[in-house]
């Protein structure tokens, strides 16, 4: 049932009302760092588009300073996947010539990473970190806002944010956790790591995202469906990482704890995922490359 200081009164993406009826768009998830592991909060799928969205207000800078994937560091699982990150890029025109915007880059951890391929002119920008917090002035050739648009609650803003910050014939990347799988919002105990409570405030379908785009007058290079963390490589894909979390009672503050892995030896059926997960994936993360048309 949607709460009485309800975040939205209305999807962002459609305008489709956010009506008490039907019962069935309704579901209750709960957190999954310390602090909400016990908190269950209110989410609405659109009954027209199928985002979903978190229906109870939060306050950003109190959820953010306990976030722990700001603790991440550059570790081998960390490389494989940015590495996978940019080869998408570079497959698709990025140099190291290029001024690029890390924007919602948290602790700046793929800036980091970026530097030490050789990109010079790379920034970030989250206005939830100390550090990052002042947004570089002027033009870029690249943006890269990877799991980033589900955490705002207008994400059609923030791709219009982005447009205005591309030089002419830049490019925009943009990466996202997917609506498209949860299909019963009366049972989301197994969606937990893509709903990602309270922080994933929208969570769009492929085809919302892509949309997007189309709104804003950039045109489309390349699209995914698969996201940047499936790899063949042992224990970097999503499905492993869906079911470690799992075993730890989804509970991210103990995933990324430097003992956590000696839960293999309890769940050895994790040896299976760790292996072949990547052929079995319980969700997918949509991502897209547009381009700011050249002269605008």
């Amino acid at each position: 049932m949607k709460p009485e200081n309800s975040a939205y009164d209305s999807c962002a993406l459609c305008g489709e009302p956010v009506n008490p009826e039907p019962d069935s768009c309704y579901g209750r998830a709960r957190g999954n760092i310390e602090g909400y592991l016990d908190t269950y909060f209110t989410l609405w799928k659109c009954p027209s588009c199928g985002s979903i969205h978190s229906l109870d207000p939060v306050d950003f800078e109190e959820i953010y300073r306990r976030y722990p994937l700001n603790e991440r560091r550059l570790d081998l699982f960390a490389r494989g996947t940015l590495g996978n990150l940019l080869r998408r890029l570079e497959s698709h025109g990025m140099e190291r010539s290029h001024r690029i915007l890390d924007y919602g880059c948290g602790n700046g951890l793929f800036v980091e990473f970026l530097r030490k391929r050789g990109y010079r002119r790379v920034e970030g920008w989250d206005p939830y970190v100390p550090g990052w917090q002042e947004l570089p002035e002027g033009r870029f050739d690249w943006i890269v806002a990877n799991d980033v648009i589900e955490h705002v609650e207008q994400p059609r803003e923030l791709v219009r944010h982005c447009r205005g910050l591309l030089a002419p014939g830049g490019r925009l990347y943009v990466g996202t956790a997917d609506a498209e799988g949860v299909e019963e919002m009366k049972s989301l105990e197994r969606h937990i790591m893509r709903l990602h409570q309270p922080y994933h405030r929208v969570i769009l379908t492929q085809e919302g995202l892509l949309g997007l785009g189309r709104e804003a007058g950039l045109e489309q290079v390349a699209s995914w469906r698969r996201s940047y963390m499936d790899r063949m490589v042992p224990f970097s894909n999503y499905r492993f990482l869906d079911e470690f979390n799992r075993a730890l009672g989804h509970n991210m503050n103990r995933a990324m704890e430097p003992d956590a892995g000696r839960i293999m030896v309890k769940r050895p059926g994790l040896w299976f995922w760790a292996f072949f997960g990547y052929f079995f994936p319980s969700a997918m993360e949509p991502a897209v490359i547009w381009q700011e048309k050249r002269g605008a």
